[in-house]
């Protein structure tokens, strides 16, 4: 089962740090260093298909409109 990585700061102590957690349970994390409740941070990704990753030319292209290589 793969599970997915996501950014959080604690709300209590301002730490911020990545966990290893499944969609279902990213709410039942706690802060490592204080136990504190904390937030999930939204942070961008990189979505690439086979057949995109040959014709782009720029690693933020998705297909549609591109600034930086004309997609």
């Amino acid at each position: 089962m793969r599970m997915p990585t996501f950014d959080f700061e604690c709300k209590k102590c301002g730490y911020r740090f990545s966990e290893f957690v499944s969609i279902k349970n990213k709410d039942q994390v706690r802060c490592p260093k204080c136990n504190g409740n904390v937030q999930q941070l939204f942070t961008g990704f990189l979505y690439i298909t086979k057949e995109s990753s040959n014709s782009s030319s720029c690693g933020s292209c998705s297909g549609g409109s591109c600034s930086c290589c004309g997609h």
